[in-house]
């Protein structure tokens, strides 16, 4: 498995603002084992009102290694949204095709959106502060 985290959208948004606990991490991260990004996140920083306006700053931070929504990641997903639906769970389809993503590489997610993703099985969650604590 790699090394360098998978950050969820929130988490980068946390550096593009400047504030919470995402800008640390990454800070932290960028001078010392890097991360990972997926092709969900890229997609979501770009829907937002700061890349229209000037991208730059969005795309420095997703010149990372991306996960893209590969075959088996998509089956996956869509495995496990069905089988949350049938069992009266609800998940957004981006978040099945995050959660997908990184079921499939074998990684863990580091997001502050636990409660979107932890009905997912087989998906390892962590904080961004517990990531940071990890490191030093």
């Amino acid at each position: 498995m790699e090394d360098r985290p998978v950050l969820d959208s929130d988490v980068l948004i946390d550096y593009l603002r400047g504030a919470g606990p995402g800008r640390d991490l990454i800070r932290v991260l960028r001078s010392s084992l890097g991360y990972r990004v997926t092709s969900v996140s890229a997609f979501e920083i770009a829907l937002g009102r700061s890349y229209a306006i000037d991208p730059r700053p969005a795309n420095a931070l997703l010149a990372v290694p991306c996960l893209s929504l590969s075959r088996s990641a998509a089956l996956r997903a869509g495995a496990l949204l069905h089988e949350l639906r049938a069992g009266g769970s609800a998940l957004e389809i981006r978040d099945a095709m995050q959660a997908g993503i990184c079921v499939d590489a074998g990684t863990p997610l580091v997001t502050r959106n636990r409660r979107h993703f932890e009905r997912v099985g087989g998906l390892e969650l962590v904080d961004p502060a517990e990531w940071l604590g990890r490191l030093h």
